[in-house]
């Protein structure tokens, strides 16, 4: 049975893989390829890599907390299914796929840790 770093390990390659694959694909006639179209056909592939790579990143690295409390009333929330959340990285935004929760009491939201 693979590790958790081997899983994760083969996710990403897979995801290089497929970019590389579309990168490929996108790729007009030799003869007609600009440095500009080098350009912009590298520059999405490294967005769309990055971006699979943080999703991958973010979710092995998350352990899933024992219980959320509402930081308004401090009951405790319930799990309402994973949620898209923007995130600002050093290298710009990101799209991550996390577990959001929400207060019964007073309908608060979060994405924990925080």
């Amino acid at each position: 049975m693979p590790s958790d770093r081997e899983r994760l390990e083969q996710e990403l390659r897979t995801k290089a893989e497929a970019a590389i694959r579309k990168l490929l694909d996108a790729l007009p006639d030799k003869a007609e390829i600009t440095l500009s179209d080098m350009e912009t056909l590298t520059g999405e592939m490294g967005d769309e890599l990055m971006q699979g790579t943080m999703q991958s990143l973010s979710e092995s690295q998350q352990a899933a907390p024992n219980e959320v409390r509402c930081e308004q009333c401090n009951r405790p929330m319930h799990k309402r299914g994973k949620r898209k959340k923007q995130v600002v990285t050093l290298r710009g935004e990101v799209e991550v796929e996390r577990q959001y929760y929400v207060c019964p009491c007073c309908g608060a939201g979060t994405f924990p840790p925080g």
